[in-house]
Order: structure tokens, then sequence, then C-alpha cells
């Protein structure tokens, strides 16, 4: 029995990065500079909303605080969706949530359809951050976790200046719900390709093909 765990700390010690590690890292990375963008439109979207009367500034300013309070409330709940389903079930729960109601908020008759909305996915969008490093620290090997965690921070912040380049050519042409349809629509393009490319391999990690080695 000993040699058996020692074996297995040895194994996961060593590991190195796998095809289905790299396929894991681009579909993370993908949600969340996509969940980044989501996050980071609201400012661009909220003016225009004021501009064109959809909402007045103290719906506005309560559209804003509603997504942080929809952020702050899935962080939280990640934690627990995570140990009760599994990593792989939460990360596409959460795309999936946040892709829906975003998608759902172009079509919102007024501003408090879109701040029910709103909450919805900004839920799904705090549960998908800590959902992907979850995900990324799983499929990493040990030596490298860090800096592979790193990287996914560097990408997932790369939604930020993407929403701004959206909304610089969406808005001025469409309005404020083509960031929404647009963002939406990439989310749910994303669950279908993680949903089909996990499946495939399961969603096991490195790590669970090893505990094998326990029995």
């Amino acid at each position: 029995m000993e040699s058996k765990e020692y074996t297995l700390q040895t194994r996961l010690n060593t590991s190195k990065e796998s095809s289905l590690f790299y396929k894991a890292f681009g579909l993370v990375v993908a949600g969340m500079m996509i969940d980044a963008s989501d996050v980071y439109m609201s400012s661009a979207v909220n003016a225009d909303m004021i501009a064109q009367h959809f909402a007045t500034l103290n719906q506005g300013s309560f559209f804003l605080s509603d997504g942080f309070l929809g952020l702050f409330v899935g962080s939280i709940a990640a934690g627990f969706i995570g140990d009760l389903w599994g990593c792989k079930k939460a990360y596409q729960l959460n795309l999936l949530l946040f892709g829906i109601f975003t998608f759902l908020g172009a079509f919102s008759p007024n501003i408090y359809f879109l701040i029910f909305f709103r909450f919805i996915a900004t839920c799904g969008l705090g549960a998908e951050i800590v959902t992907g490093y979850s995900l990324i620290n799983e499929f990493a090997p040990v030596k490298t976790r860090g800096r592979w965690s790193g990287a996914t921070a560097v990408i997932a912040n790369l939604g930020a200046p993407l929403a701004l380049l959206l909304a610089t050519y969406f808005i001025p042409r469409y309005s404020w719900r083509a960031m929404f349809l647009f963002i939406g629509t990439a989310a749910l393009i994303l669950w279908i390709v993680s949903a089909i490319s996990l499946s495939l391999h399961g969603g096991c990690s490195p790590k669970d093909d090893m505990m094998k080695l326990k029995k």
C-alpha cells in the first residue's frame, strides 16, 4: 500500500502537460476571457442605455450594483457547486448560465427585466472565475501549476480591452443590445464546444487517472 501511494505521489509530481491538458487550458481560458468581456462591458453598455433613455441615471447605477452583487454571490456559490458536482460540471453550468442570461438581456423590454437577467448572468460569471482556476489547478502538472495559473490570469484579463474594442464597434452601429447578443452567443458556442470536447475524454484529469493506482 505504501509503495502504491509513493508511486502515485511521484507520478503527480513528475507529470507533464498532455494533449488533454492543453485542450482543457484552451477551453478554460476562452471561457474566462468571455467572462471578463461580459463583466467589463457593463460600463459602456450602461452609458449607452442612459443616453438612449432606456434607463435613468439611478437605474443605471442599480444595474451596475446588481451586477457586482451577482459576481459576489456567484463566487461564494462556486465552491459549494464545485464540491457537489465537480469542477467539470460546474464549469459547464456556469458557462451555460451566463451565456443564456446575457443573451436574453439583449431582448429586455425594460430596465427591470435587464436588471433581473443581469443578476442571474453575473452569478454565473462570478462562479466561472473560481471554477476556471480550480480546473487549471486540477489539470496542470504540479511543478508548473503556478506558471499555468499566471498564464490563465493574463489571458483572461485580455477580456477587458476586448470588451471595450467590441463596444467601440457595436454600440455606435447597433446599440448596447448587440453587446449582450454577441457575448451571450459566444458563451453558448463555447459551451457546446466544451461539452463535446470534455465528454470525449470523460473530463478526467491526470490526477483522476492516477487514482487508479490506489486500487
